[in-house]
């Protein structure tokens, strides 16, 4: 018998580890080892190691525990060079963001997949023992290596910087838009259809700078902004219209904000898609670069705000940070000429 690869299963709780109460709730319930003894079939497949990191839904999940939990997988791989491979499960509500923050924050090339379910473990049809199964799969993929923090659902494999969660309780509710999924699970085998967009390793930062996010709305008063930017915030980022467009009474609030030294970055309220200073009319995103105010690409608002928070929190030059940002936070390799 072929001695099995050893796995590290870090559970944080969110519906995979969920049962319905006597009131008929959904409430956590089940540890990390109980999920692994649930289901026998996957420890004939791997050495697995446990770790009950914490048992909550992800709406309770923020950036500090986000770094602790970074902190957590990267001193995991630091311990042991035999290590596999690492896997989260976690909550669906706060997934891409957490996947996100550990994208960006751990540097060892090993996967780390983050797996949820949408239905709890007491539903006859959950789909999380398929769910965690696959995520087993790819940690075991020897291509899974160099591909970035991804996420394991519905038996498609996403990337954390692309990836969105689009409704509330489908089964198939993570999509990555036109750029499609990095791969998918077929009868067991996993079928990798892209490489990842590799994205800028930071490290896990000591501190996280205070970042806000404001989501436009017709109509807005500029007061609005101002409200947002108390309290040390260190950046702002604002959710707008399409390309990138606000309202134009929001232009002159933009331009006080940047004039004090806080970035702020525009982000669009479309699920997928580039934003660019392309328009000109007022309120346009030429008229916001005009006062100073940064463009994210296709990067969501979520991410921008975590994205922020740690290369802020790090000390990185504000030109660096915006550089970043224009190119969607992800390495551009240099071009060798002949």
């Amino acid at each position: 018998m072929s001695k099995l690869e050893k796995v590290l299963l870090i559970a944080t709780g969110g519906t995979i580890a969920m049962r319905k109460d006597k009131s008929g709730k959904v409430v956590p319930a089940v540890s990390g080892h109980e999920l692994i003894e649930s289901l026998p079939e996957l420890a004939q497949e791997a050495n697995w190691e446990i770790c009950d990191f914490s048992n909550v839904a992800s709406c309770n999940i923020d950036p500090r525990q986000m770094k602790r939990l970074a902190m957590e997988v990267e001193r995991h791989f630091l311990l042991d060079p035999l290590l596999k491979g690492i896997i989260i499960t976690h909550g669906t509500d706060t997934l891409e963001e957490t996947a996100y923050f550990l994208d960006v924050a751990i540097r060892d090339s090993r996967p780390v997949i983050l797996t949820a379910s949408q239905r709890d473990a007491s539903e006859s049809d959950s789909d999380g023992p398929r769910n965690l199964h696959n995520a087993l799969r790819i940690a075991l993929d020897l291509r899974a290596v160099n591909r970035g923090v991804v996420i394991a659902l519905n038996e498609e494999i996403h990337a954390a910087r692309d990836v969105r969660k689009l409704h509330t309780s489908h089964v198939e509710a993570f999509h990555s838009g036109d750029i499609g999924a990095l791969g998918s699970i077929d009868t067991g085998e996993v079928i990798w259809h892209r490489k990842a967009e590799h994205t800028i390793k930071l490290g896990v930062p000591k501190t996280l700078a205070k970042v806000a996010i404001c989501k436009a709305y017709t109509g807005m008063p500029s007061d609005t902004l101002q409200a947002m930017v108390q309290d040390k915030t260190e950046a702002l980022v604002i959710e707008a219209f399409g390309r990138g467009n606000l309202p134009p009474q929001l232009v002159n609030g933009i331009a006080e904000i940047v004039a004090d030294g806080i970035p702020v970055v525009i982000t669009s309220r479309c699920l997928f898609g580039r934003t660019a200073p392309v328009y000109g009319y007022p309120g346009g995103g030429a008229d916001l670069e005009r006062v100073g105010a940064w463009f994210s690409a296709n990067l969501s608002t979520e991410k921008v705000r975590l994205f922020l928070s740690i290369a802020l929190g790090q000390g990185m030059d504000k030109k660096e940070v915006r550089k970043f940002l224009a190119n969607g936070a992800v390495n551009i390799p240099k071009i060798s000429r002949l």
